[in-house]
């Protein structure tokens, strides 16, 4: 197994630094769950949740930024332009639900949006940096939201 640093050496600088800052928001929402009065875990939460509803609708915008900066007229297709908009509606639903049923719904999207984007890398549509800056991030991502949902299985109130 290649070690993270290994990983991400061809990522570039703004773009890692960046994307793991991203991660700064997931960890301390998820903390403040495990760790706070039960009034901020149930903000924790619902500040998780906002946050990865939005981060998602970030994923499939970054198709429609590429698609549209695409040097061929192929990049502008149905599959990908309906890939782009499917991360923001499947957030946008999933916070109309139950907080426990919204972190399993952005557990599974977050693991699609990482298997869409190794296809993209892997087609050529994004560079081959990208995917392990991706990989990085995804489990990140999930480790909070699994995180926080464990919070849930193990009799929190929120």
């Amino acid at each position: 197994m290649v070690p993270i640093k290994q990983m991400l050496t061809e990522v570039p600088r703004p773009a890692l630094v960046l994307g793991l800052a991203g991660l700064i928001p997931f960890a301390a929402c998820a903390v403040a769950v495990w760790t706070s009065s039960p009034v901020l875990q149930v903000e924790g939460v619902s500040l998780l949740l906002t946050y990865a509803a939005v981060i998602l609708t970030f994923l499939g915008g970054v198709h429609w930024g590429k698609a549209l900066a695409g040097e061929h007229s192929g990049d502008l297709n149905w599959m990908r332009l309906g890939w782009s908009v499917t991360p923001s509606l499947i957030a946008w639903a999933a916070l109309r639900m139950s907080p426990g049923f919204t972190l399993i719904i952005f557990i599974a999207a977050f693991a699609a949006a990482f298997l869409v984007d190794r296809h993209a890398v892997r087609t050529g549509f994004f560079p081959a940096w990208y995917l392990p800056l991706r990989k990085v991030l995804t489990l990140g991502v999930m480790a909070c939201l699994i995180a926080t949902l464990a919070r849930f299985t193990i009799g929190a109130e929120i």
